[in-house]
């Protein structure tokens, strides 16, 4: 699959098989990953290096493209087994590589493999980007402490210095997840703490904890520094303003999100999707504010169902500082209550035999199914069977039958969203 990218991408995480299944039924564009070497996300799921053929397979054949990290620092000791890496991903036709290291971004040249500058170089000027264009580097993605301003610069100067060629040029930022309170993620603080390394995607986030201040004498002195974590921040939320992200000249939105689970996942990009689709078809009309407005409403709604640390403009419009921190932990309006699994499939009926483990279930609840094969299917059942009875409710403890969208497998475990 070589064909070119859209005119704007949605690209989605995926730190398993469960969230790549759901970012392409979400309808990503594109959806990027790690294996088990040179990622910076190394507790997610990831895949089996031998699993990337089929990954790769996946993706193609729902029409997205496949983008692999390779976005870890490299140590001399590992070159060797770079260029295997590398020389693998050419093989299993990945569309390119996100990569950091400057070992891993001359390795990708060398076999012909598109490379996208990682946000950890901190792409922050049209100077550093026209280093790396020379080069033949085509995708950059940007330093996350970029304004709006910044990235329209940015595109101008390269549409100046290369106008030719201008229409090749794509930039990549971050439109919704984590922050990170490093300059682009470049962080030494985990590794001095606890030697488990961020520039080898080992974070032991020792920035989301609370810190006291205490003096060398005085056992009972000091005192917190506030009551949020002061390094800890929100997430960023494009949402409310995409359209002046897009405007700035960003081709591709990127989701932040290999640690989350398949809902959240689903739950973004289609969030993401909608209001891009909103943007494509209005622009230019009249109609355009109204119809964003409306989608935007009904999406942030979504969004804060889902986990999040509560949501910030980011860097976007210019240094954040009122809405930097936020109470720890997670504060999405829901909580994600588990139900049950699915025990069998039975195919002659359509039906599926649940057996509801942790709380009842109710004709007319919204729950999802979250499957290593399916990937995230959100459903409202409109039946529900006990013992060949049909029911308005069943308890916990109960083996029910019902239909759901499309086939389940053994082993599929549905939740619901609970109001908290």
């Amino acid at each position: 699959m070589n064909t070119a990218p859209p005119e704007i991408e949605l690209l989605a995480p995926a730190g398993g098989w469960t969230q790549l299944h759901a970012a392409i039924d979400a309808g990503a564009d594109a959806v990027y990953f790690g294996i088990d070497r040179f990622n910076m996300r190394s507790k997610a799921g990831n895949f089996r290096e031998e699993e990337l053929p089929e990954v790769v397979t996946a993706l193609h054949g729902a029409g997205v493209r496949a983008y692999l990290t390779l976005n870890a620092l490299v140590y001399e000791r590992e070159l060797s087994e770079l260029r295997e890496v590398v020389g693998y991903a050419k093989a299993s036709f990945v569309d390119a590589v996100i990569a950091a290291d400057i070992a891993a971004i001359e390795e990708a040249r060398k076999t012909e493999l598109p490379v996208h500058i990682s946000t950890q170089m901190s792409i922050a000027n049209s100077a550093a980007m026209a280093f790396w264009w020379d080069r033949g580097i085509r995708r950059f993605v940007l330093a996350r402490e970029c304004d709006l301003d910044a990235v329209a610069r940015i595109r101008a100067s390269m549409r100046n210095r290369y106008e030719a060629e201008n229409m090749r040029l794509r930039i990549e930022a971050f439109a919704h997840g984590a922050m990170c309170v490093a300059v682009s993620g470049r962080c030494f603080m985990s590794g001095y703490d606890t030697g488990r390394s961020a520039s080898r995607g080992d974070c032991a986030q020792p920035c989301r904890h609370a810190y006291e201040v205490r003096p060398v004498r005085g056992e009972n002195e000091g005192f917190v520094v506030e009551e949020s974590h002061v390094m800890s921040p929100r997430d960023i939320c494009t949402l409310p303003f995409l359209e002046q992200v897009l405007d700035a000249g960003v081709n591709c939105l990127k989701i932040e999100g290999r640690n989350r689970s398949p809902d959240y996942v689903h739950t973004v990009v289609t969030a993401y999707r909608r209001a891009i689709d909103t943007y494509l078809s209005f622009r230019g009309k009249p109609e355009l504010e109204a119809q964003l407005d409306r989608v935007k409403a009904e999406e942030m709604d979504h969004l804060s169902r889902v986990y999040n640390r509560g949501f910030s403009q980011g860097f976007y419009m210019g240094r954040p500082t009122q809405d930097w921190t936020t109470p720890p932990g997670n504060q999405s309006t829901h909580r994600r209550d588990y139900i049950g699994r699915v025990l069998y499939m039975d195919h002659a009926s359509g039906k599926a035999v649940i057996r509801l483990e942790s709380r009842g279930l109710k004709v007319g609840e919204e729950i999802f199914v979250e499957s290593p094969t399916s990937g995230y299917l959100p459903w409202t059942p409109d039946r529900i069977d006990v013992e060949g009875q049909t029911v308005d409710e069943a308890e916990k403890g109960h083996t029910v039958q019902s239909s759901p969208p499309r086939p389940l497998e053994e082993g599929d475990r549905l939740y619901i969203l609970t109001p908290r």
